[in-house]
């Protein structure tokens, strides 16, 4: 049985505070440090938890006494009027980020899940929701984000494990890059998601002890804080710097891109919204609920209320329409949605942590809140100021690419040209013909097209073939979808990894990060069935050509991505499985040399034991040294991906290189070296 004493616990408030930060932050704070502070931002992170845990520090030491509420703590230090300047500034930045949160909000549901639904009706909803939310007290929100809490956050982790799996690491490096303006701007970044710890000043009321109510912030902030580092290094290690800070909300990108074994869930993204909508709609819950309450409290001293709780309904519904009205002007005019995040940076955040310091200073607070209202009002001048139900829709397995004409968007314009929509959620596999891929700057073009529209899934996988159409007119010869065909080969009967196996997100990723080489399968037709005999190679977003299986499948198990690697021998084969890599970068006499050590286990097959260990590991050395020299030579190809590496272990070559990429291969020597752990030898 609850009881109904206006009061939660401080496990509620710690939970309440972990909603409302953590839901906004995962969806911007990667993306404005990739901006700021690039690879340093872990750095950034780690100085914004702190200054966020100083800030708490600030305002425990500034809090009301117990019992007292803010807005009349505020009216006690700093009288009428001071008191109501400051609680004035308190409801519009209460107001705005209430319209900042709900833009956000609807926007994730248009883009990732009502695609061409009306902005006004969905934004509408949101905020029935809210006054629905709001209709059972702070108590009933308490209760059900409780109860709710471990069922969103351990998908979340869950969901971050299964990521770390395409996480690289030599993506996280090299450190140290950024300038101090840029790791001050990240840091400032993540302390103003943090400092929405603010609201804790207003609900000193609901709890028994002030101790209680900052320990719970204090948690908050420490678990939300850490949970931003995990975040970042996923994603800085699955879409580096120079991706991560071109996409819009890089947390969703991410839940979009990885693959759940078994095939059992598809859209992880539609799975994982629930995360982001009850974290931002506990964030916009609070901001409507005390913003209220402090409309309530200025238009006390101007006509009285009558008795009773039921006139605070008339606050709610004003400031939801004030809100919703600022969410309006965010969707309508990028301008204005510009000035917002400016008056943030400069303005909001700032009286955030100055109004405090005002009212607990009752002698000179009255001066100086005079004084931060004409700076703020110099501040302000300066910063500017169709539904379509299933049947009605088509949902195409794979796409065939072909014209370079009209940036090879042709095939987008005619499926886009008939009366049924075009839903590309359950797309396996874009097809491009190999004069297509080879045009670099339509490919470019067509990349950025799709990069924009964002209706494409970003894992789904990129083949070449001679003939497009021709490999797609094999659907009624397997009796399925080639692209249903070509998914189950590459993540369940290949020995090849999934990860190996390019998708679109690749390719812009590599728009940007120019890092990788890419080996996107040239698929064939052989008895009847498409095969994979050939690998088009992509370098550092470029098109490199043609290299045959074999060497691509030494590249993909010299960089972990193949579970077994077999070397032809005389009277069998010898098998290697479970590599691990280290690459040195050593340079002598002006010759440079990229040392790939594997290290292994082996087995043959088949010779009767002839071979000893010596000759089968040198054999492997001769057999990968060869294949990777003639590789370099003839198409200017590493196949180890040790230019990936250089930021970490080589940060001079790094720096070189940064400016002339494009002789990395020429100047540097492949050695392989193996070691080789055996298992079996007979």
């Amino acid at each position: 049985m609850f009881s109904e004493n206006n009061r939660i616990s401080g496990r509620q408030m710690y939970r309440l505070m972990t909603y409302d930060l953590l839901g906004i932050g995962t969806l911007l704070v990667p993306q404005m440090l990739a901006k700021t502070a690039g690879r340093d931002g872990i750095l950034s992170i780690g100085i914004g938890m702190a200054a966020a845990l100083a800030y708490l520090w600030i305002l425990r030491r500034l809090a009301p006494p117990a019992q007292e509420s803010y807005p009349e703590y505020m009216e006690r230090q700093l009288g009428r009027i001071g008191g109501g300047i400051v609680q004035t500034g308190y409801l519009i930045y209460l107001v705005l980020l209430a319209g900042y949160v709900a833009y956000l909000f609807a926007d994730i549901i248009l883009r990732d899940l009502l695609r061409g639904e009306s902005f006004y009706l969905v934004l509408s909803v949101i905020m029935l929701l809210v006054l629905y939310g709001l209709a059972g007290g702070i108590e009933g929100r308490a209760r059900v984000y409780e109860m709710l809490f471990w069922f969103l956050l351990i998908p979340l982790f869950l969901m971050l494990f299964a990521a770390a799996d395409e996480v690289c690491t030599d993506y996280w490096a090299p450190l140290g890059m950024s300038s101090l303006k840029g790791v001050a701007g990240g840091a400032y970044g993540v302390f103003l998601n943090l400092s929405f710890a603010f609201l804790l000043l207003f609900s000193g009321t609901y709890v028994e002890r002030q101790e209680t109510l900052f320990a719970a912030g204090k948690r908050a902030i420490l678990f939300v804080g850490c949970l931003h580092a995990v975040l970042y290094l996923v994603l800085e290690g699955i879409f580096g710097v120079p991706a991560l800070a071109g996409m819009d909300y890089p947390a969703v990108t991410l839940m979009s891109t990885v693959k759940i074994s078994g095939g059992f869930l598809k859209r992880t993204d539609a799975f994982m919204f629930g995360v982001w909508f009850f974290t931002l709609y506990a964030l916009l819950n609070s901001c409507v609920f005390y913003g209220s309450s402090i409309a309530e409290k200025l238009w006390k001293p101007i006509r009285k209320m009558p008795k009773g709780k039921n006139y605070m309904w008339i606050f709610y519904g004003s400031v939801a329409v004030a809100a919703s009205v600022a969410a309006i002007c965010f969707y309508r005019s990028r301008a204005v949605f510009d000035w917002y995040e400016r008056f943030l940076w400069y303005v909001g955040t700032p009286f955030l942590v100055l109004a405090p310091v005002f009212a607990a200073q009752k002698k000179w607070g009255r001066r100086l809140l005079a004084l931060a209202v004409i700076c703020a009002v110099v501040l302000l001048v300066m910063t500017g100021c169709a539904p379509a139900e299933l049947e009605d829709r088509d949902f195409p397995i794979e796409i065939a690419v072909r014209d370079t004409k009209d940036a090879g968007l042709a095939w987008y314009e005619a499926e886009q040209a008939g009366n049924r929509m075009v839903d590309y959620s359950h797309l396996k596999v874009l097809i491009l013909e190999q004069e297509f891929v080879e045009d670099e700057a339509t490919v470019q073009e067509w990349l950025a097209f799709l990069k924009e529209k964002s209706e494409v899934p970003r894992n789904a996988y990129v083949v070449v073939a001679e003939d497009a159409e021709a490999l797609l007119a094999q659907s009624e010869t397997l009796g399925e979808a080639v692209g249903d065909y070509l998914e189950e080969q590459f993540e369940n009967v290949s020995q090849i990894k999934k990860q190996a196996y390019p998708t679109i997100g690749s390719l812009y990723q590599e728009m940007d990060n120019r890092q990788e080489t890419l080996f996107l399968p040239y698929v064939t037709v052989k008895d009847e069935k498409p095969e994979v005999e050939q690998y088009y190679v992509w370098k550092r977003g470029m098109p490199a050509g043609m290299v045959d299986a074999e060497a691509a499948r030494l590249a993909f198990f010299t960089q972990n991505r193949m579970r077994e690697y077999g070397l032809p021998l005389e009277e069998g084969m010898l098998l290697l499985s479970d590599a691990t890599n280290e690459i040195a970068f050593t340079e002598k006499d002006g010759v440079r040399e990229v040392l790939v050590t594997i290290h292994c286990s082996g087995s043959v097959q088949g010779t009767g034991g002839k071979e000893n260990k010596k000759e089968l590991a040198l054999l492997a050395e001769d057999y990968m040294n060869r294949m990777a020299a003639n590789v370099q030579r003839k198409r200017q190809v590493d196949l180890t991906g040790s230019y990936r590496k250089l930021g970490g272990a080589a940060r001079g070559w790094y720096e070189e290189y940064q400016k002339r990429g494009e002789n990395y291969e020429e100047d540097v020597a492949i050695v392989y070296q193996v070691k080789i752990n055996w298992i079996h030898l007979s």
